[in-house]
């Protein structure tokens, strides 16, 4: 097998869900090619120190696929902080990943390759996957409806194949960062001055309803970043990435959020992008 030996990390963030199935992908077909796995989900309360020190032990046997949402053209805290923890010069792979919402894949891939090059890692790889937006949950015809698809996935097998193969070689030719520097330079400059502090201002903001709140927690479980605290009610702190699972979880529906008027400025953003292809991937 392709991968017998090979220790292969998969480390991810995914509120919506759409990160987490593009990781599940990249598990199966790495331990179908005989690769030993390990998956973490950053939205859990697991401690990740002992995969970064599973990282560390493997050294140059060890591949890290470390995915991401796109918000506000960057990647979400938890993995870039992941990221920042990880251990320094182990000689190890890295393949980042991203999804988004069919308005722009901003300058994440980019800014998670630069990190991981400063950190050590020899960027093997990388890929952008169309999903459906995230704040779009309760349209019927959401940006990036229907995907990943199953070409998707193929494209996504397909390269953790070919990563498989190419770091079998102590001398593969890494991914250069350039290759990750896809968008327009204008965007590029504007996206570069953005940031999800920024655009918490724009959001729609959330309001409880005390009367239908039954103080149940489902919203402090779903939060990917720990964020909410009760007093009696459900209060949201600043780690709060406005992932809005706490909307789209409550079971009692007590926490609203206005997302009418949001949706035709995501449509106007996305027409003004175009971005193409919709999912690539890079070797």
């Amino acid at each position: 097998m392709e991968a017998k030996g090979k220790k292969i990390f998969i480390v991810y963030c995914s509120p919506a869900g759409a990160t987490r199935h593009v990781a599940e992908v990249i598990e199966n077909q790495a331990g179908e090619l005989g690769a030993e796995t390990v998956l973490l989900d950053l939205g859990t309360k697991a401690d990740s120190a002992p995969v970064t020190a599973q990282i560390a032990a493997a050294g140059e046997n060890a591949c890290l696929f470390i995915g991401s949402p796109v918000y506000a053209s960057h990647a979400v805290p938890p993995v870039t902080d992941f990221i920042n923890g990880l251990p320094e010069k182990t000689g190890a792979s890295a393949v980042p990943f991203v999804t988004w919402g069919a308005v722009t894949s901003g300058i994440a891939l980019h800014d998670m390759g630069k990190k991981l090059g400063e950190k050590g890692f020899r960027l093997a790889g990388a890929a952008k996957v169309v999903a459906p937006h995230s704040m779009m949950w309760r349209s019927e015809d959401p940006l990036g409806k229907g995907h990943p698809d199953a070409d998707d996935d193929r494209m996504l097998r397909e390269m953790v194949a070919e990563i498989c193969k190419k770091t079998g070689n102590a001398d593969f030719p890494e991914l250069s960062l350039t290759e990750l520097a896809y968008q327009p330079e204008a965007a590029r400059e504007q996206m570069e001055k953005s940031s999800l502090a920024a655009a918490k201002g724009h959001l729609p903001k959330r309001e409880v309803d005390t009367g239908l709140c039954n103080e149940c927690g489902t919203c402090a479980e779903v939060c990917p970043v720990d964020a909410i605290t009760f007093s009696p009610w459900p209060e949201f702190g600043d780690r709060c990435i406005c992932c809005y699972n706490c909307v789209r979880e409550c079971p009692e529906t007590a926490i609203k959020a206005d997302f009418s008027k949001l949706e035709q400025g995501i449509r106007v953003k996305a027409e003004k992008f175009v971005e193409q292809p919709l999912t690539r991937i890079f070797v």
